[in-house]
């Protein structure tokens, strides 16, 4: 059963992780686009102000980078996404083999089974 038991943590961390992934993943999503806007207005005030032509071309630049770099981290959320959905149907796919096994064990030993079903520590007796 410590088996089972090793793999389903090994398991439950791994969709943890591949959600904070997802998550930071997003964060700078979001980051990148409310730079890609800031320089978009720099843009425009470069433009207005009718300053350098260098200084507008060079932040041109920029916000083409910031919009290439938000394109791929798009693609990456995307690709973490489909690896965390694996990842909890993997999950998924684990805690129903072990539901399987405690009932088994249950069938034919109902002492082995109340012990399999007991995930959580036993708390002491109340005064």
């Amino acid at each position: 059963m410590r088996v089972r038991e090793t793999l389903l943590r090994r398991r439950r961390r791994e969709c943890e992780e591949r959600r904070r992934y997802v998550a930071e993943l997003r964060l700078l999503g979001v980051r990148l686009r409310a730079d890609a806007e800031q320089l978009r207005l720099e843009i425009a005030q470069a433009g207005a102000a009718g300053g350098p032509p260098d200084t507008a071309r060079m932040l041109v630049e920029r916000h083409s980078h910031l919009e290439r770099s938000i394109a791929a981290v798009e693609r990456q959320i995307g690709a973490a996404r489909d690896d965390l959905a694996t990842a909890e149907q993997e999950l998924r796919r684990q805690e129903l083999a072990r539901a399987r096994h405690a009932r088994a064990a249950s069938r034919s030993n109902p002492g082995a089974a109340r012990r399999a079903r007991s995930a959580a520590p036993r708390r002491p007796p109340r005064a």
